[in-house]
């Protein structure tokens, strides 16, 4: 109940301070062009696997790969937000129309359905294992979180799109007015993590709001 009551004031909100997110992402793109991140494991692990991405990306592997982080985001969600997971299944992409994947739950809400279009699951749990099992990130680890991250925002990209049932379930209007600002926040905190470290990241958040506040003389 509580999360439906959130639902628009959330997607407004982000809608406001997206504007400044561009900004601020950009400043941060600026930066890292400045520190050689491209040349720097996280930029080559970014760049290799959008290059593999765009080749291989209608391959059985990858849609299978891809179908199953999709479905996975769904379920994290739905465990996040107290709603049981019954079964979660995904194939190759041969056997159906039904054959791209599927999670069965005992109930659903806005960010369950959302979710997969603007959480980075793949790059988290890399960010997660890293900060776990050791205190300064390997060079294997930045290129494994550039790559990614690469993965995120390109497989994210391909299923935005007005056949999507799930962005049908949640709204078109909801879709516009929060993924483009959630996407933002969300690419930005990675990037700005792997310059400068936490702190950073938080500061990207800070910068956003800084911005906004500005605009409006606050």
């Amino acid at each position: 109940m509580l999360l439906s009551l959130v639902k628009w004031p959330i997607a407004i909100t982000t809608a406001f301070f997206t504007p400044a997110a561009v900004l601020a992402f950009c400043k941060l793109l600026h930066g890292a062009w400045d520190a050689n991140l491209w040349r720097a494991p996280f930029g080559i692990g970014f760049c290799i696997a959008g290059i593999l991405w765009l080749i291989f990306r209608r391959t059985k592997i990858v849609t299978f790969l891809a179908t199953m982080e999709h479905e996975f985001t769904h379920a994290i969600a739905a465990w996040l937000t107290f709603v049981p997971v019954i079964e979660l299944r995904s194939t190759d992409g041969t056997t159906g129309a039904d054959s791209l994947g599927h999670v069965r739950l005992g109930g659903s809400n806005w960010f369950i359905i959302s979710s997969p279009y603007f959480l980075p699951t793949v790059p988290i749990a890399i960010l997660i294992a890293t900060f776990a099992l050791a205190s300064t990130p390997t060079d294997f680890a930045r290129w494994l979180l550039g790559a990614a991250t690469a993965y995120s925002i390109f497989s994210t990209w391909s299923e935005m799109h007005f056949q999507q049932s799930d962005l049908k379930e949640i709204g078109f209007l909801f879709a516009f007015l929060f993924f483009p600002g959630a996407n933002l926040l969300c690419i930005g905190l990675l990037l700005a993590n792997e310059l400068g470290g936490p702190s950073a990241a938080g500061e990207y958040t800070i910068e956003v709001i800084r911005i906004t506040c500005g605009w409006f003389g606050m």
